[in-house]
């Protein structure tokens, strides 16, 4: 599709932070929302009690989601926010929003923004759905974090351990059939009665459950995880995937291009299908044991620098995006905050020839030390004030499970091979599958393959990502990057080789800044 630029008021309903290099129609139509600009503006009003709205501006969007600031003439601001068409099931979606945010702030006394006016359905005078909430007090933590002292960022952390103590209090592993949620581990007979009163566990609103096809397969919908049992819960997810893969799986219309990993494997459902069944088989047997662990609990799976805003006094102000939160077992929800830096090896102080090292490897140093710093000071607070959470860190083969449920729900649309790695693992542990050397070795024939072309996303970081999305200010880099990768890669080629590659990789060639 040729790129247009966006007229001012287009520009509010198309996705305008970005673009594709490939499948670009199917990219910004899933991200396109229109609605009536004065409908919103009239709710906003109401919602605060003024008279007039005299601006409305889009002031974030996101892969699901775009935000807009609403002025009203007295001075007071709101913000609205409209879920773009893939953001996941209608109404469920942004109810699920709406009792999560009011939950968070009214249950747990987390600083979630107050929802002013909401409706979850597109049957109104908007034409979509729509969040209108208080605006985050405070600076966005994206735009101090880098220049922030390292004892203020400290203080930070301390502050979102507070928060994750918050989310896991609650356990959801008592529900009984309606809409009591279950239990929780706050000592309040008054806070218990509140979340029955007020709350209900739905169907689960996770958009892999509802994506392509799968937004029809009802029968796998069904309750939230938190009327499942870990072993349920992991079992619907193959199902699935397993039933989606009979049913629609085309290797046909799989988008062929050479600087993506794929294998013959990829493209057989059979071998989707197999493994699949092979991880049926093994969910009983590495499910943690724990009750604790398995038990669902609410987590924030997005606490970045970008949904976190701090006062003047370093106090966290709001957290905001509430869409992706979930009740899910600790063992597959909880995960550290993305803020930190688990990448680096740790280095808990500078080295003793510092002085003489060029500037290049200090400043690595110095960033080094410092995310070795705090992720020690986040450890440390966890394990004194947050067990259940610091439990499941320790959890031997924690990373594994988590990557086993992640990995389990994208084989076709993604990538067989992580999968296959993960269940060759856990194979050491008692399970009652067994891969052949012969399957073995083609594993580990293809990892060679696979590295590599992770080695070469990772070093297009930053620059575009592996589904071909690039920022703006990177596009024109992007496309040079690919007409080079390109040109290289047919280099070596001869006949028919490069002919298919000349096929594979035309799309370069009609790319435009």
């Amino acid at each position: 599709m040729p790129f247009q630029a966006p007229t001012k008021t287009s520009s509010l309903f198309r996705y305008t932070s970005g673009r594709w290099l490939w499948n670009e129609r199917e990219q910004l139509e899933s991200r396109h929302r229109r609605f009536d600009i004065p409908s919103l503006q009239q709710v906003a009003c109401r919602a605060v009690g003024a008279t007039q709205c005299v601006s409305l501006e889009k002031i974030g969007e996101g892969n699901y989601n775009k935000a807009y600031r609403l002025v009203m003439k007295d001075g007071q601001k709101v913000i609205a926010k409209i879920p773009h068409p893939n953001a996941g099931p209608p109404m469920l979606t942004t109810a699920s929003e709406v009792a999560m945010m009011e939950f968070a702030r009214t249950v747990l006394s987390l600083p979630a923004p107050k929802v002013l006016a909401w409706n979850a359905t597109d049957q109104n005078p908007i034409g979509a759905e729509y969040i209108i909430m208080e605006e985050a007090k405070g600076s966005q933590l994206h735009d101090i974090w880098k220049n922030l002292p390292l004892r203020a960022k400290c203080d930070i952390i301390h502050k979102i351990v507070d928060v994750e103590n918050k989310l896991l209090s609650v356990s959801f592993d008592n529900v009984i059939p309606g809409c009591e949620p279950g239990t929780t581990t706050v000592d309040s007979r008054e806070v218990s009665d509140c979340i029955k009163s007020r709350f209900c566990i739905g169907p689960i609103v996770r958009r892999e459950f509802w994506e392509k096809e799968r937004r029809d397969m009802y029968e796998h919908h069904g309750p939230s995880v938190a009327r499942k049992s870990s072993v349920e819960y992991l079992e619907s997810i193959a199902g699935r995937e397993i039933d989606w893969i009979k049913a629609y799986a085309d290797s046909q219309k799989a988008i062929d291009n050479p600087w993506q990993h794929t294998s013959e494997a990829q493209y057989s459902p059979e071998a989707h299908i197999a493994a699949l069944q092979k991880f049926l088989s093994a969910i009983p047997h590495i499910v943690p044991k724990d009750s604790e662990i398995v038990s669902p609990r609410l987590w924030h799976p997005d606490v970045h620098t970008g949904n976190i805003y701090v006062d003047d006094r370093g106090q966290i102000s709001s957290i905001i995006d509430w869409q992706g939160v979930w009740a899910a077992p600790v063992f597959i929800g909880a995960n550290p905050p993305s803020l930190l830096d688990y990448g680096v090896d740790l280095l808990m102080k500078l080295p003793d020839n510092f002085k003489q090292l060029d500037e290049v490897t200090k400043d690595q140093l110095r960033y080094q030390v410092s995310e070795s710093i705090l992720i020690r000071s986040y450890e440390t607070l966890t394990a004194e004030k947050n067990p259940l959470m610091y439990k499941m860190m320790r959890h031997p083969y924690g990373q594994t499970l988590k990557r086993l449920e992640a990995f389990v729900g994208s084989t076709w649309d993604n990538c067989l091979y992580p999968l296959q790695d993960c269940l060759i693992r856990v194979e050491s542990e008692p399970c009652p599958y067994h891969f052949s050397e012969e399957e073995t070795r083609k594993h580990y024939e293809e990892a060679k393959s696979f590295n590599k072309n992770q080695e070469l996303w990772e070093e297009l970081r930053g620059i575009v990502t592996d589904e071909g999305y690039t920022s703006n200010e990177t596009f024109s880099e992007a496309i040079e990057v690919f007409r080079n990768l390109r040109e290289s890669g047919s280099a070596g080629l001869k006949d028919e080789e490069r002919v298919a590659f000349d096929r594979k990789t035309r799309w370069v060639l009609d790319l435009r800044a």
